[in-house]
């Protein structure tokens, strides 16, 4: 059990600096606070380095972990980022574009360097999907990841799109019952109230107009049912830009539609891994089960008795 506490806190921390790291590379005065992730993470990884070996460390200053655990490397490197992290939240100095640089190798090769050393396991090797808690959507990344390390980037970004679209399906699903609609149902599915299945192909105008109706109240739904399970839309719009559109099957398959490739590169699928990551993280911060909140539903039949005509009359006298 201990050991699968310590592993998922090595994923919390990597999680963190993967954030820093996605921070580092948006404009310089949005990554300039990928400094303070960067140190964040590593401050968060000595702490529980200290727990396991039993150092207490409420007292202990940045640098002073090095003191007391000699086998840590990189203590000049950190020295420097901790003089970055001080300069952004304590004086207001943001740093240059190269200092980011920097920051981001050094806490990479900090992690790099010093987690198999200390807890037995390469930094490289620790899953982050481990934090998920929906089966069906942790496969699938890790298949992504898979494909994105086989450098498959095509096949890496359709298995991320699936596990987003799997990762909505299995929260909203989860939260209603067969005889009633789900609290994120905002409309029925418009897919074939197109003027071609209505049938109106004649009047041009009004066909017209029932497409850009469709289309609209289409657009609206989907928009409103993102924004509603918190998910940050504008990342969410890249996302779907890099992505092929995904259908779910009544048998639970899934099949995606590329219409052009993109320019797909590591760093785009990295995104895209991350960002489905990032969503399931979010939905799990407030999680529910609706067994707790509705009581169980039974089926009384009820019979009505019916009057018959003659004692209708009786009773109407």
């Amino acid at each position: 059990m201990k050991n699968e506490i310590v592993l998922k806190r090595l994923a919390i921390i990597k999680h963190l600096f993967r954030i820093g790291v996605e921070q580092s590379y948006q404009v310089e005065t949005v990554a300039a606070f990928s400094i303070l992730s960067f140190h964040d993470s590593i401050e968060m990884y000595l702490k529980l380095l200290a727990e396991e070996k039993n150092i207490k460390s409420d007292k202990l200053n940045f640098l002073d972990y090095w003191t007391q655990i000699p086998s840590l490397t990189l203590k000049e490197s950190m020295r420097n980022l901790n003089a970055r992290r001080v300069n952004i939240k304590h004086k207001g100095l943001l740093p240059s574009k190269s200092d980011i640089e920097i920051s981001r190798v050094n806490a990479h090769d900090f992690f790099d360097q010093n987690t198999k050393t200390q807890f037995g396991i390469e930094f490289s090797e620790i899953s982050l999907f481990s934090l998920i808690s929906y089966e069906n959507v942790r496969s699938q990344l890790e298949e992504a990841e898979k494909a994105l390390n086989g450098n498959n980037f095509e096949d890496s970004i359709e298995k991320a799109a699936i596990a987003f679209h799997e990762l909505l399906y299995t929260y909203e699903n989860s939260k209603s019952d067969y005889l009633s609609n789900s609290p994120f149902f905002f409309g029925k599915d418009l897919t074939f109230q197109s003027s071609f299945h209505m049938g109106i192909r004649e009047d041009r105008d009004m066909a017209r107009f029932v497409d850009n109706v469709r289309d609209s109240l289409d657009g609206i739904q989907k928009a409103i049912k993102i924004i509603s399970f918190g998910i940050d839309y504008k990342r969410f719009a890249k996302f779907k830009l890099l992505t092929p559109k995904v259908t779910r099957m009544q048998n639970g398959h899934h099949v995606s539609e590329i219409w052009r490739k993109k320019k797909w590169t590591k760093q785009n699928c990295q995104f895209c891994i991350d960002f489905v990551l990032d969503s399931a993280l979010k939905l799990q911060e407030f999680d529910f089960d609706i067994a707790e909140i509705e009581e169980p539903r039974t089926f009384e039949p009820v019979f009505v008795e019916k009057e018959s005509k003659a004692g209708k009359k009786a009773g109407n006298k």
